[in-house]
């Protein structure tokens, strides 16, 4: 298949429906486990679903995020970037490459190789790699560009419990006006009016923002729209129009945490593998500064996953500190926004509204602690 086909080919492929429901593919595998990738302390790249047996050459397709914290960052792919198996010793080379375009119908569009393409600190941005034919038992690939600290990843798991046969009839398209997610975080009610707070890329370039968990409500999601935002500290403010919330059981301080505090985190790390039951991580404050000495940031222990962006940093007393923003490869090494520029967008902006002052978890166990706010901790769904 030459490009010019391959590129028609790929341009009937829905984002709408890449995950789970692409009639093409024979299999695919959502959010595979990987052993080891090149992410780093300013990048993260993460597969996010593998595609095999595509169309009558039973091509390869790998798609997969990235996202960087670096300032005037860049991304280019090697033309002999090439993917292995456990099945085979054969080298087989990168076909195309490209970005799933934020156009209404979510179409790829290839990109050229070797080349360097200029992209947006912070901002998700969702790619694809198309391989040649692998064998059909095949259950470990690794992916290598051929350059020095190229990108790579090693030991993705594919034909396991989670792969699904896409063989069968499924519906090709995705009904006129359905909400199809293309990506999701947490976030926290700052008020009972509907305000919620989370992270700006979380929601950066969204063509629609839905909430769910709303009084432990996750059968049903509701619209929101970005109500301010702060692209350099990594926050925003939502509102959706529902004010049944029930009063805020916790505060906010800005008070400096000292390090060696007890901290915990609530939210919803992948949510598509891990469910959409709330998750609790614990650690402690590891720095008064984040990466690089940055005074915006804490330094904490707790584990942040994909999806745990946005989502609450309380003390050991309940009270929030911060925001989650980030993690770093390295285990235990996550960040989160302090909480008084949360306090600084919300008093510089043009909305008015009560934050939260008393805090009424004080002095209960963790397990109460957690019961006590879990209505009021988000998921935060995309679509782009």
């Amino acid at each position: 298949m030459n490009r010019i086909n391959l590129l028609r080919y790929l341009a009937l492929v829905s984002i709408s429906f890449l995950l789970l429901t692409n009639v093409y593919s024979q299999k695919v595998t959502p959010n595979p486990a990987v052993d080891n990738d090149c992410s780093g302390e300013t990048s993260v790249l993460t597969i996010t679903s593998v595609f095999t047996g595509m169309g009558e050459e039973n091509l390869t397709l790998v798609t997969f995020q990235y996202v960087t914290t670096l300032f005037k960052p860049w991304i280019k792919l090697d033309s002999k970037t090439t993917l292995t198996t456990n099945k085979s010793n054969t080298k087989h080379e990168i076909l195309d490459w490209g970005i799933v375009t934020e156009d209404e119908d979510g179409r790829f569009s290839s990109l050229n190789f070797d080349n360097q393409y200029s992209i947006k600190r912070r901002i998700v941005y969702n790619l694809y790699m198309v391989f040649p034919a692998i064998p059909g038992n095949a259950s470990l690939l690794s992916i290598q560009e051929s350059v020095k600290n190229g990108f790579f990843w090693n030991g993705i798991h594919i034909n396991n419990q989670s792969t699904e046969d896409l063989s069968k009839d499924k519906p090709s398209y995705t009904p006129k006006g359905e909400f199809t997610p293309s990506g999701s975080g947490s976030g926290f009610a700052i008020n009972a009016n509907g305000y919620i707070a989370t992270c700006y890329h979380v929601i950066a370039d969204a063509k629609e923002i839905r909430i769910k968990g709303i009084n432990g409500n996750f059968e049903t999601s509701l619209k929101a729209k970005v109500i301010v935002a702060d692209e350099k500290n990594d926050l925003a403010i939502l509102k959706i129009d529902d004010t049944r919330f029930s009063q805020i059981p916790y505060s906010f301080t800005t008070e400096l945490s000292d390090v060696g505090e007890d901290i915990f985190v609530l939210g919803y790390p992948q949510t598509q593998h891990l469910g959409e039951e709330l998750k609790l991580t614990t650690g402690v404050i590891s720095s008064r500064s984040g990466y690089r000495g940055d005074i915006t940031t804490y330094q904490i222990s707790a584990q942040a996953l994909p999806g745990n962006s946005g989502c609450p940093l309380f003390n050991n007393k309940g009270d929030i500190i911060g925001v989650v923003s980030a993690k770093y490869i390295e285990p235990n090494v996550s960040y989160a926004v302090k909480l008084s520029y949360l306090k600084m967008l919300i008093e510089n902006s043009e909305i008015k509204l009560t934050q939260p002052v008393s805090n009424t978890i004080v002095g209960k166990s963790l397990a109460d602690k957690v019961k006590s706010v879990r209505n009021f901790v988000y998921i935060i769904e995309v679509e782009q």
